[in-house]
C-alpha cells in the first residue's frame, strides 16, 4: 500500500505537449458554496445556495440554466462548508457530516452523478473545490501519525468519497506550499492515474516545481500579479507560465455576478477573452450576464480560429467529454509559447514569499510512512478568511 503513495516516479506522467481545448470548454461555471454567508451553523453556506432541499434542490434551480447556456464545466468552492478561525480543510465532508449538516452531505453523488453522466444532455465536468491535504489538519496529522499508508490512503478516500461517487473532478486548495514529494502529491497522482482530473491552487513554486504537472487553478487578479516575467518581485520564488504543463483555471472573482450595468460586462467579455486568447480557462458567475441576454458565443467566437486550434468532435454548445477522461485524453493540443497577456495587473499590497521546504518535506518513503515531517507553519498562522482561496 505504501508503494500507491510513493516512489521514485509519477503514477500519471504530464502530456509532453500542453493541452488547449477548444475556446467553448474554457469556460466555467463558479459557485460560492462556503462563504456565501456568515452563518456558522449552516458552516457558511447561505439558503440562497443550497437551501432545505439540499442538492438535488440545487441541480434543479441552477445547474439546468446555466447548461442550456452553453456551459459544460461547474466549480463548486467548498461544497460542504467552512467556519471561522480555521484554513479548508480537506476533510470538510466528514466535518460536515460529524455536525449533523445532512443537507450538505446527503444526497451529493445522487444530485450530481447523473449530470456527470450527461442527464442534461451532454456530460459534465463537475470540479469540486475541497481544503489542502495539510499534515497540520487534526484528522489527516493522526493518520499520518499512525506510520500505517493503509490509514493515510483509507482517510483521505473517506474525504473525497461522495466527489468520487458523483463522477467529480478535485480541486485542491494551497496545494503548492506541500512538497511535490509528499503523500498529497502521490494521493493526487493516484486519482489521475485512474481517471479522476486533480486541479491544485495556486500558481506552482521553484521549491516544488512538480506541481506543474496538474492543471492549475489561480484567482485571477493573483495569477498576473505572481507572473516573474512581469512582477520582479515574484521572481525569486515562482515559475513561469511558459513551465506550466497543464491547464491554467484563473476566476475572475471581482465581477459580482448579478450585475447588468453593460460597462462592466463588456469590461468581462474582453477580459474573458483575453484570457482565453492566452490559452486559459475563465471561471465566471453567469447570472447577470445571462440575464442581460448575452449569448455564450459572445465570448468565444473568433477565438479557435485565432489561436490555429481545431475543435474536432466538439459540436453544439460546450461540448466537452466527460470528466473521467479530461486530464489524460484531451482532444486538442497544440505548443505553447510563452506570451504575455495585455490586461491591467491587480497589485496586493505584498507578494507571496518563497517557501523554502527541502524535497524531504513531508516524504513517504516507499516502504514506511515512520518518520513523517510535520509543516513548520503552525495552524494560527495560517489562518485566513475563508471566502477567499489561499494563494
Amino acid at each position: 500500500m505504501a508503494s500507491l503513495l510513493g516512489g521514485t516516479s509519477s503514477i500519471a506522467q504530464a502530456a509532453e505537449e500542453k493541452v488547449i481545448r477548444p475556446a467553448r470548454e474554457r469556460i466555467i461555471e463558479g459557485w460560492l458554496i462556503a462563504g456565501s454567508s456568515e452563518d456558522e451553523g449552516r458552516r457558511k453556506v447561505s439558503m440562497n445556495q443550497i437551501d432545505e432541499g439540499g442538492w438535488p434542490s440545487f441541480v434543479d434551480n441552477r445547474a439546468k440554466d446555466v447548461y442550456d447556456w452553453g456551459v459544460r464545466r461547474f466549480w463548486l468552492h467548498n461544497p460542504f462548508g467552512t467556519v471561522s478561525g480555521e484554513v479548508m480543510q480537506f476533510d470538510q465532508y466528514l466535518d460536515a457530516r460529524d455536525a449533523g449538516l445532512d443537507v450538505l452531505t446527503e444526497n451529493f453523488s445522487e444530485a450530481w452523478g447523473p449530470v456527470t453522466r450527461g442527464s442534461l444532455g451532454e456530460p459534465v465536468e463537475l470540479i469540486a473545490y475541497i481544503g489542502t491535504a495539510d499534515p497540520d489538519d487534526d484528522r489527516l496529522q493522526t493518520a499520518f501519525d499512525s506510520g500505517s499508508s493503509a490509514r493515510v490512503l483509507g482517510t483521505m478516500l473517506a474525504c473525497v468519497k461522495p466527489l468520487l461517487m458523483a463522477g467529480a473532478s478535485i480541486g485542491a486548495d494551497a496545494a503548492v506550499k506541500l512538497s511535490d514529494d509528499g503523500p498529497a502529491f502521490h494521493f493526487y497522482k493516484y486519482l489521475e492515474s485512474i481517471g479522476i482530473p486533480v486541479y491544485v491552487e495556486s500558481r506552482p513554486k521553484q521549491a516544488n516545481p512538480d506541481w506543474s504537472e496538474f492543471p492549475v487553478f489561480a484567482v485571477d487578479e493573483w495569477w498576473r500579479r505572481s507572473d516573474p516575467e512581469v512582477h520582479q518581485d515574484a521572481a525569486a520564488w515562482a515559475l513561469p507560465n511558459s513551465q506550466m504543463k497543464r491547464e491554467v483555471v484563473r476566476w475572475i472573482r471581482d465581477y459580482p455576478g448579478k450585475s447588468t450595468d453593460p460597462a462592466v460586462l463588456e469590461e468581462l467579455v474582453q477580459r474573458t477573452r483575453a484570457a482565453l486568447l492566452n490559452g486559459d480557462t475563465v471561471i465566471l458567475r453567469t447570472d447577470g450576464i445571462r440575464a442581460a441576454g448575452i449569448p455564450f458565443e459572445r465570448f468565444v467566437e473568433g477565438i479557435d480560429e485565432q489561436m490555429g486550434i481545431e475543435t474536432g468532435s466538439a459540436t453544439g454548445s460546450g461540448s466537452v467529454e466527460p470528466s473521467s477522461a479530461d486530464s489524460t485524453r484531451p482532444k486538442t493540443s497544440r505548443p505553447m509559447a510563452p506570451s504575455k497577456e495585455i490586461a491591467p495587473n491587480a497589485s496586493p499590497t505584498t507578494v507571496e514569499k518563497a517557501v523554502d521546504r527541502s524535497r524531504g518535506d513531508l516524504e513517504i518513503r516507499p516502504a514506511t510512512l515512520n518518520g513523517v515531517e510535520k509543516t513548520k507553519e503552525s495552524k494560527a498562522r495560517r489562518k485566513k478568511p475563508t471566502s477567499s482561496p489561499r494563494r
